[in-house]
């Protein structure tokens, strides 16, 4: 996600706007990209169901509405919509973890070492 957000502010040095969607607003707003929506939609399917065209269409819309309507970088809306299936039974995250998920939950990653790593010198406070 880190390097999407160095990315997405390259481009918009060349003067080229960007906009991300995400289902985790504080990882996205901590690698300070641009302009977010977000969404509370399961991982891999943060534009909708397989086949729900239209609902696809509907976000895709609402993002170009941000994108247009954001005048300025560090802005983020929280899209309103609902996941099909009542949350106790959806599949909110893949069946194999990222590997740095992985090794959180066996404890062998250094907690301290990651945060310092994972600053943002460019956008110090954010």
């Amino acid at each position: 996600m880190r390097s999407g957000g160095l990315l997405q502010r390259k481009l918009e040095e060349f003067g080229i706007s960007t906009i991300s969607i995400s289902n985790s607003p504080e990882m996205t707003i901590r690698v300070a990209v641009p302009r977010a929506v977000f969404i509370q939609f399961p991982f891999g399917r943060l534009l909708g169901d397989v086949d729900d065209r239209e609902q696809q269409r509907e976000i895709c819309d609402d993002m170009v509405e941000m994108l247009s309507n954001a005048n300025e970088p560090n802005s983020y809306k929280h899209l309103d919509y609902s996941w099909s299936d009542p949350p106790e039974l959806t599949k909110w995250r893949p069946d194999i973890p990222a590997p740095l998920g992985r090794l959180r939950g066996e404890g062998k990653v250094d907690e301290e070492l990651v945060e310092k790593n994972y600053r943002d010198e460019e956008r110090e406070g954010l």
